[in-house]
């Protein structure tokens, strides 16, 4: 009777195990089929995120170079922007491509008058910008006025340049001006007058001496400005007559020249202005 209870017992025991190994064998493999559900929902979701990603970039792109495009417009100069506004109203003219500031060309204004043959433009720095020949530009004293006159013959327009010739010159004291260049000194009555010729060009630096004014270092200056810069080419003549003294509010710096029986002209209130405008005339 012992010898049966214990087989039986021992049966029990044996069933219960292995009962218990198919419980996990079961469990185990229901967490594998997970695991395998999760791989997969995981790799789906992978897909997922890389094409979200690919559109994220996308945005991003399209974003960037719509910014890109927004602060190119954002970052056109004022004065490129002016010049658009009078070519729309005076056609293809020759214009300044820069401004000749070293300060306030973000509140550079423009006002002008006239038409292609015959016209005025006041560049002027306000307290704040206007739009494009605001009537109020009238009151703002200009630190450069470009204009253009149009005249029935060459020989006419030529008249109005004020060339002289280099025989007038003959005997009077010289000053080398660097760039293989010369330049002559006619003095008297307390002024100096500096002149030399670049091609076409006549060039003069008026200085009054009793003021202790000496033209040769503008002179000098504009020597070696021009020696990397070129100034619009005459038709026939051209000159540049500038002063030492810069007097508050006014614009004695000028450059004036010929192109068929047109004549241009540029004033303003420093040589260094004058010079940097008129070789971007375009």
């Amino acid at each position: 009777m012992k010898k049966q209870l214990l087989v039986l017992t021992t049966l029990l025991v044996l069933g219960g195990c292995s009962f218990s190994g198919n419980k996990t064998a079961k469990s185990s493999s229901s967490v594998s089929s997970s695991t395998s559900e999760v791989k997969h929902h995981s790799t789906g979701s992978d897909s997922s995120h890389t094409s979200y990603s690919n559109s994220t970039t996308s945005q991003r792109a399209t974003t960037s170079s719509s910014s890109s495009v927004t602060n190119q417009a954002t970052n056109v100069s004022r004065v490129t922007l002016m010049n658009q506004q009078l070519m729309r109203s005076l056609g293809q003219v020759p214009l300044p491509q820069a401004d000749g500031l070293e300060n306030g060309s973000n509140r550079l204004n423009v006002y002008y008058q006239g038409d292609s043959n015959n016209f005025t433009i006041n560049y002027s720095v306000g307290s704040q910008a206007k739009k494009f020949n605001d009537a109020t530009l009238k009151q703002e004293n200009p630190y450069a006025v470009y204009t253009k006159k149009t005249y029935e013959s060459e020989t006419t327009a030529r008249q109005q340049i004020g060339y002289r010739s280099a025989t007038e010159f003959k005997g009077l004291p010289t000053v080398d001006l660097g760039d293989e260049l010369t330049g002559t000194i006619d003095a008297g009555a307390g002024q100096q007058y500096l002149s030399w010729y670049e091609g076409n060009w006549f060039l003069t630096v008026h200085a009054t001496t009793v003021n202790q004014e000496d033209p040769q270092s503008l002179a000098k200056e504009v020597v070696s400005f021009l020696a990397k810069n070129n100034l619009p080419v005459p038709e026939n003549y051209g000159r540049v007559s500038f002063q030492t003294a810069i007097v508050d509010r006014q614009r004695d710096q000028l450059i004036i020249w010929q192109k068929g029986n047109a004549v241009y002209q540029l004033q303003t209130h420093t040589p260094q202005t004058a010079l940097k405008m008129a070789v971007s005339i375009k």
